[in-house]
């Protein structure tokens, strides 16, 4: 940690936080919703009190000495005097008769009590001091029972399985702090500066920057219908990944690009370089799609998406023939005469073209191993082949507490919400994608049986 740790109530609180965060990403985008959120959270556990006994949940040593502990919903070590967005929760800056002066460079850290949601938010407001337990240069927290315990570290929540959590001082960096004093002094300089130096006035001379050569109204009207489809080629793979990752992490870039050079070419002035830039993404886009549909990668699309996008390449392909009576697109319509031209588009261009990366000889032997060994029945999988189908879902870092907990392909079948909580899965996307796979295992395991 840099800053802070918690255990129990505030990390409670922080983990509800980044769940929610995670579901409405849109909610939390500025310091007062978040400070709402935190407000509404810990009214929440105000009457709840989800961890009244925790000094029965833990045990807490300070440098190696035993600390009994009082009532409390949550445990607090602080390397500064700043915790959880400004608070002072230790109460105070000075030195009194049992603790010295909290320094976040003396390598002691504090050690405080959180009794309940309440008293944090009156930390807020007022210095208090009864919940000072110690001060030491080594903390070891015990978590006791068969739960764990969320923890959270400079804000950072997760739930901890039950163990020991040891504390101490590694080294120092070098901090940069921010003095409000000087910087006002040097605003008053530079704002007397401006006005003793007048700006002198640009020559007349001086000839306008060159303008980008502009498209006619016949040429945009063919990029214009070319855009059309386009759009509705990029449309219809969205539709298509959305129910087939594959296609999803394949052509992501070529999408994505093909995107952004539209949104340039529509949204502005209409310019030759910006077409030519939308020309060549789409171009990339429509070869990666022809080739990922042409057998290079087994991908089985359903028959109605199939044909939505074998309809919208046919278009684009039209559309693409019929730009060859525009003479400056011919560097991307037909790149083998134009080199040159093509390299000082790249050079021009904002936007890093990137084709998707073909599959070595290795991976595509992976691949093929995975494939025949995920497809024997769930219900004979071992452990193994629960850790390769966790990997095909890129969340390999739960194999091993899969395999630890012995998670075979008939206990992952069975496998709800709230049994992914005790696994450790805590973040919402992943116990989405895990629970969507469950499914879709269950659902190709009854077609298998009809």
């Amino acid at each position: 940690m840099n800053n802070y740790f918690g255990i129990g109530l505030d990390a409670k609180i922080s983990l509800d936080f980044n769940n929610k965060r995670d579901e409405h990403p849109e909610k939390c985008r500025s310091r007062t919703k978040n400070m709402m959120w935190y407000g509404v959270l810990g009214t929440k556990e105000l009457l709840h009190r989800t961890y009244k006994n925790l000094e029965q949940r833990v045990l807490l040593e300070c440098d190696g000495r035993p600390i009994p502990l009082p009532r409390l919903q949550g445990i607090a070590v602080l390397n500064i005097p700043s915790y959880a967005g400004g608070t002072n929760f230790w109460g105070g800056t000075k030195e009194d008769d049992t603790f010295t002066a909290p320094s976040f460079d003396d390598k002691i850290l504090e050690v405080v009590a959180v009794f309940g949601s309440m008293q944090m938010a009156v930390s807020r407001v007022i210095n208090l001091q009864q919940h000072r337990i110690a001060q030491c240069r080594t903390v070891k927290i015990t978590i006791l029972g068969d739960e764990g315990v969320p923890v959270q570290v400079d804000g950072e929540a997760w739930v901890q399985d039950p163990g020991y959590i040891k504390i101490l001082h590694k080294n120092r960096t070098q901090t940069l702090t921010r003095d409000r004093a000087f910087e006002s002094t040097l605003k008053s300089w530079e704002d007397k500066q401006k006005c003793e130096c007048p700006r002198t006035p640009p020559p007349q001379t001086q000839a306008p920057p060159p303008q980008p050569e502009m498209v006619s109204d016949e040429e945009a009207s063919l990029i214009r219908e070319f855009g059309q489809t386009a759009g509705a080629l990029i449309h219809s793979i969205r539709d298509a990944a959305r129910s087939h990752q594959g296609l999803e992490q394949e052509l992501a870039h070529a999408v994505n690009a093909s995107s952004k050079s539209m949104d340039l070419v529509y949204c502005g002035v209409l310019t030759r370089v910006l077409v030519l830039q939308m020309v060549f993404n789409v171009q990339v886009l429509l070869r990666e799609t022809q080739l990922l549909l042409g057998g290079r990668r087994v991908l089985q699309l359903d028959p109605p998406q199939q044909d939505q996008i074998n309809v919208a390449l046919n278009s684009v392909s039209q559309q693409l023939h019929r730009l060859d009576q525009v003479s400056w697109l011919s560097p991307v319509l037909d790149p083998s005469d134009h080199q040159g031209s093509l390299t000082d588009l790249s050079k021009r261009s904002r936007v890093k073209f990137r084709l998707v990366p073909k599959f070595k000889k290795e991976k595509n032997n992976k691949n093929r191993e995975t494939s025949a060994t995920l497809s024997l029945p769930v219900h004979q999988w071992g452990t193994e082949e629960v850790g390769l189908w966790l990997e095909k879902l890129c969340l390999t870092e739960y194999q091993e507490i899969f395999s630890r907990h012995d998670v075979r392909g008939s206990e992952l079948v069975h496998l709800e919400r709230r049994d992914l909580k005790d696994l450790g899965v805590t973040k919402v996307g992943h116990m989405k994608r895990i629970l969507q796979g469950i499914r879709d295992l269950n659902r190709n395991s009854s077609a298998s049986e009809t």
